[in-house]
């Protein structure tokens, strides 16, 4: 008669703490569902593919616990035809990926931080391809910003590899957040910490409709800044620098890639298109800011309007402050930023110009910002954003992202009027993703997608609203069979 073992069971397990807990824990499957059921009546003119990404960690974080922006890429594609709708999730096979895979572990240590690693993960790239996703060029491409572009089939979702656009990308980094002009067809992107360190020279590239990318300047920022988003207008490019400090001192010691330190200033670096970055011009916020995520930047009457969500802090649910440990992340609201570019003035000693102008767009925090994207780079009147409203529901559990939206918010800014969609009990939508009704429909006149968590039910909805009446309700309810894990970014491209 043999005794029974105490020793602890084999097997992979994910630490029970928030980042890989509940709603939020890692789900892992690749998966194909065709005919997904549907609750209502998918508009007919509704055809075509809904990419977005998601950061589904593969394998437990090498050191017992990680920040939830560090999982591997896992691209959902959910694809609308004549009224059928089928899904397909893979992950990005990126080198990460495939290392982590063969060895069965977690190789890469802490979040961008080489020296957390295993030794097994030496000389190997530790991009992730899980922020974002943008089609140009006739290329599906998955976007982190600390790593290059990786292509992707975009029917099957197998990896390419990674995309340098024919050489001339030299940077290893490239933004999540590219912007698309809707007349022209060109893509305005960054890079910054070009070579994976700590860095203050910024890199700006025009890339053409047909995906050449045939220029790049560079400009340096004040100190090493993580720099997520940016804006482009039709005549200006513009950088929010915020103190959210990458110190490669600290990166070394093996502390976090980014920390808060509110003593530096926020500045904002305002180029010209076509003059590039010899015409670049420095403003300052009146307060350390940082800016989260863009609507939109347009141009009239001798400036440049900006508008983005600001939060009063860095992102502390993933980041330290360096000066306050215990500081609380603020909830972010939009601001209009207007900068008079006809203005020569300027600070003799510090070539600063004067404050600019700030104004508070409506009275509702939120994140997650889309305008209409064939009106982007011009004056808009309709803004959609993700939010909570506690006069229409109790708000969740807070998560590994910090308090999860329970709504959809609409802003008409010729009204002056707010606009929402409470998502239910135990419910949490995610982005919206802006699709209109056809190409000529006027600004606004579209559908409003969101993925919908449902926590009690452990699984996810995506939800069609009307964009310009959402209380009115979903119009059609797409029910996966499936948890999809929380995602960051999405398209959506016509069929």
């Amino acid at each position: 008669m043999t005794s029974a073992t105490t020793e602890p069971a084999t097997g992979l397990r994910f630490p029970d703490i928030l980042v890989y807990r509940g709603y939020s824990a890692p789900v892992r499957i690749e998966a194909d569902v065709y005919d997904v059921e549907v609750e209502g009546r998918l508009p007919d003119a509704l055809n075509g593919t809904y990419y977005r990404n998601s950061a589904d960690p593969q394998y437990p974080p090498l050191h017992g616990t990680d920040i939830f922006i560090n999982g591997d890429g896992m691209i959902h594609m959910v694809r609308f035809e004549n009224g059928h709708v089928d899904l397909k999730t893979r992950y990005v096979r990126t080198e990460k990926f495939l290392a982590e895979r063969a060895a069965r572990r977690a190789i890469f240590g802490s979040y961008r931080n080489p020296y957390t690693d295993d030794p097994a993960a030496a000389g190997l790239n530790a991009g992730t391809a899980n922020t974002s996703v943008v089609w140009h060029g006739g290329k599906l491409l998955a976007l982190k910003e600390a790593d290059r572009p990786m292509e992707l089939d975009p029917e099957t979702l197998a990896t390419i590899g990674h995309w340098d656009f024919d050489g001339a990308l030299t940077s290893k980094t490239f933004t999540a957040h590219p912007k698309l002009d809707p007349d022209t067809g060109e893509m305005i992107a960054f890079a910054y910490n070009c070579d994976g360190r700590a860095s203050t020279a910024i890199e700006i590239y025009w890339i053409a409709a047909d995906g050449t990318l045939g220029r790049t300047e560079s400009f340096d920022a004040p100190y090493p800044s993580m720099v997520h988003d940016f804006s482009v207008s039709k005549e200006h490019i513009a950088f929010t620098i915020c103190p959210m400090v990458n110190d490669w001192e600290r990166v070394q010691r093996g502390e976090a890639f980014f920390h808060w330190d509110d003593r530096l200033p926020t500045r904002v670096a305002v180029i010209p298109r076509d003059q590039g970055v010899s015409g670049l011009r420095w403003y300052e916020h009146p307060s350390p800011v940082m800016q989260t995520h863009t609507f939109n930047a347009w141009d009239a009457a001798g400036q440049l309007h900006v508008e983005h969500f600001i939060t009063g802090t860095g992102w502390l649910s993933q980041f330290p402050d360096i000066n306050d440990p215990d500081n609380h992340e603020q909830p972010p609201f939009a601001q209009r930023w207007s900068f008079d570019v006809d203005d020569d003035t300027a600070d003799d000693t510090a070539d600063i110009r004067a404050d600019f102008d700030t104004a508070r767009m409506f009275e509702q925090f939120g994140e997650m910002p889309v305008v209409d994207p064939r009106h982007a780079m011009h004056r808009t009147r309709h803004f959609w954003f993700g939010t909570f409203n506690p006069q229409l529901g109790p708000m969740l559990e807070w998560g590994p992202k910090g308090p999860p939206f329970t709504c959809m918010g609409h802003f008409d800014a010729d009204r002056g009027s707010l606009d929402y969609w409470y998502a239910g009990p135990d419910s949490a939508p995610e982005e919206p993703c802006f699709v209109p009704k056809s190409p000529d429909a006027d600004e606004g006149d579209g559908w409003l997608l969101t993925m919908v968590g449902r926590r009690a039910e452990n699984r996810t909805d995506l939800v069609v609203l009307d964009a310009l009446d959402l209380a009115a309700g979903p119009i059609a309810t797409v029910r996966f069979p499936c948890r999809l894990h929380e995602g960051f970014h999405g398209i959506f491209v016509p069929r």
